[in-house]
């Protein structure tokens, strides 16, 4: 039974420690390779669109991991990857488009959607990284 606990904690490190990877690469290095080599308009679709299809993905992993975590006994870590996973959800409810009817007068902020979400795919990458430090560990 302690080599399972082991096992399970290295899964739940694993998924976290790729949930956060595949943040950064989203919030860090696909912004800058869209908005160097193309135009503004296109970086812009193409950066929300990765945020997110990839918000989904690592939610997953999140989720994976949380459940790992609370099979090796690693509660805090369970906790984290849990609020991380629903966390990185919320980029989902972010950039979703506003259904009903429009103000008249009124434009629809895109850039600063994709800001927030850059902003939370940051932060959400730091306690994605916490959450497999503590899985890890064994927290």
């Amino acid at each position: 039974m302690e080599n399972l606990v082991g096992v399970f904690s290295g899964a739940a490190a694993a998924c976290a420690g790729g949930a956060a990877a595949s943040g950064w690469t989203v919030a860090v290095i696909v912004s800058n390779i869209a908005f160097d080599g193309l135009d503004y308009n296109r970086a812009d679709r193409m950066l929300r669109r990765s945020l997110l299809v990839s918000s989904n993905f690592q939610a997953i992993l999140l989720g994976c991991a949380a459940v790992f975590a609370l099979l090796s006994g690693s509660v805090i870590a369970f906790v984290t990857c849990l609020i991380t996973a629903l966390g990185f959800l919320s980029n989902v409810w972010t950039l979703a488009p506003r259904k009903g009817p429009r103000v008249t007068g009124m434009r629809e902020n895109r850039k600063g959607k994709r800001i927030i979400a850059v902003a939370l795919t940051l932060i959400q990458t730091g306690f994605a990284t916490l959450g497999a430090f503590l899985a890890a560990v064994g927290i």
